[in-house]
């Protein structure tokens, strides 16, 4: 017991130094889920930490677990842009792209000058081999890119939704 004290000791000076420091989210993302999840336990209602859990997860091909807090948001909030988002990405990963574009669409139809969602969208096409609204996509998203960095952002993007 006094060990587990210990450890949760120092995992909250860990999580308000990070918070000190520029946050959870520059922390490796092992670190971020166990914090994330900290969060969580105080107050399971912060859709925005069950969202960044979620991602977290995400990052590290942790698939089911990611789809498993984005179900409990859109449970509580079906419109919720970033938990229809993250679906669609976290479906896109488990190669579902029909399943994908039901929730990406719901998303664009939250917010459609989002830049990443153009960005799914169109991976989900390429992966149901639509070129055409592939194309159609990607061309919005960098429609939507207003600087050279957020053109850049875009094949970041691909690249972390593509890896497996």
């Amino acid at each position: 017991m006094r060990k587990l004290f210990f450890t949760l000791l120092i995992l909250l000076v860990a999580a308000g130094s990070a918070a000190a420091h520029g946050g959870i989210s520059k922390l490796p993302d092992s670190v971020q889920i166990m914090q994330y999840k900290m969060l969580l336990y105080m107050d399971a209602d912060d859709t925005a930490t069950r969202n960044n859990l979620a991602m977290a997860y995400f990052r590290t091909n942790e698939l089911t677990e990611a789809a498993q807090q984005l179900e409990e948001i859109l449970k509580v909030d079906a419109n919720n842009f970033n938990a229809l988002d993250g679906m669609g990405i976290v479906l896109l990963r488990q190669k579902k792209g029909a399943d994908a574009v039901k929730y990406l669409e719901r998303a664009l139809a939250l917010n459609d000058k989002d830049m990443m969602v153009h960005v799914h969208l169109s991976l989900a096409h390429q992966q149901l081999n639509q070129p055409d609204l592939a194309q159609k996509s990607l061309e919005t998203a960098g429609k939507l890119a207003e600087t050279p960095e957020a053109a850049a952002e875009i094949q970041k993007e691909i690249q972390l939704i593509s890896k497996s």
